[in-house]
């Protein structure tokens, strides 16, 4: 039976009910102008029929359906799923179709500062919805979606010089030293660091393994441990859990005491030890400007200096393009390859010794 509009005795509210193509219907009118109901029920009988005969509207899933599904269909890294939840939390239920430039517009007024860079609103905002929308359109729910992506001013790639290096660790408090040293040593971003555990390190093999669903990429990476990296994580009094602690005091014996691991390990940007990077940074005489992620840069700009081969920087990096490691090539300048090896291998006399050897 065709949809109509009744009137409730109790409440007076207007009431559209029926069956249409085998679907029952009753839902309260959003209006109680019987005119306006007759309409939203004609409206809502020709939307059911036409989705009968032709199959769903693209585009008439909401946008937070089409996220989740995206986020279960494949290992996703735990930053770009707390970019998205932050979207969803924002966005509200709204359908793919809404989910165009103009939202994204939106979504960079009410999540991002004013004079946030353009690579921010690109990464936070442009870049996990047009992923969402991609594999939305792959499985026939929306249109192929397009985002103007604003251009992004290329500004200068801070790293260290190995001596700059050896004097941030030696200002960083004795609790993060080791940190930093793996972190210069391996490339690691910091959330792969943090999260890492003893049973994903051989320090004999000189290697640690990164889990698909922490990398950025979202796919597993082995990194190889220079000495200096194997030295630091042998030293640590634990052997179990993960291996970078927030705090270890020890007795008079050496026996840890008290030990608790990053208890906020999803903070980005290196905000897991901002307190202790300040200082280290300032004791040190260096660049204030200087973030965490700095020193994956420092790790790329070495490993190209000693090596000269961009393939296998981005294949021990992680990156998931040559074109992104380019910006590494010719960073360092030339004669510093000897004090890279001095720092990696700790050792006086390095001509015959080349560091990251596969074993």
């Amino acid at each position: 039976m065709p949809l109509t509009v009744t009137r409730r005795k109790s409440s007076g509210a207007l009431t559209i009910s029926g069956t249409v193509a085998g679907q029952r219907i009753r839902r309260r009118a959003q209006s109680n102008d019987p005119k306006l109901a007759a309409e939203e029920a004609a409206a809502l009988e020709t939307e059911i029929l036409r989705t009968e005969w032709h199959g769903e509207r693209r585009s008439a899933r909401s946008f937070a359906e089409a996220a989740l599904s995206y986020i279960e269909s494949g290992p996703r890294s735990e930053n770009h799923k707390a970019r998205i939840h932050r979207l969803l939390k924002a966005i509200g239920d709204i359908p793919l179709a809404a989910a165009n430039q103009e939202k994204a517009l939106e979504l960079k007024r009410k999540l991002l500062r004013p004079d946030a860079a353009p690579g921010t609103y690109t990464r936070a905002i442009i870049m996990p919805m047009r992923a969402i929308l991609n594999y939305a359109q792959k499985l026939g729910w929306c249109d192929v979606p397009h985002f103007v992506v604003p251009r992004e001013n290329k500004g200068r790639t801070r790293f260290l010089f190995p001596e700059e290096a050896e004097r941030l660790i030696e200002a960083a408090a004795p609790h993060l030293r080791p940190l930093l040293t793996f972190l210069v040593g391996t490339g690691a971003r910091m959330t792969e660091a943090v999260y890492i555990e003893w049973r994903d390190i051989d320090l004999t093999g000189g290697r640690a393994i990164f889990w698909a669903n922490r990398t950025k990429s979202g796919k597993r990476r082995d990194a190889y441990l220079p000495p200096c990296a194997v030295l630091a994580l042998a030293n640590l009094p634990h052997r179990e859990g993960p291996v970078f602690r927030w705090q270890t005091r020890l007795r008079e014996d050496g026996t840890p005491r008290h030990v608790r691991a990053y208890v906020d390990r999803e903070r980005r940007y290196g905000g897991q030890i901002k307190t202790g990077w300040a200082g280290a940074v300032a004791r040190a005489g260096l660049d204030l400007e200087l973030v965490p992620h700095d020193l994956r840069h420092t790790w790329a700009s070495w490993h190209y200096a000693l090596h000269k081969d961009l393939i296998r920087l981005q294949q021990e990096g992680g990156w998931s393009t040559v074109t992104l490691v380019t910006r590494y090539a010719h960073l360092m300048p030339q004669g510093k390859e000897e004090a890279i090896r001095r720092f990696l291998w700790h050792v006086a006399d390095t001509a015959t010794t080349t560091p990251y050897i596969r074993t």
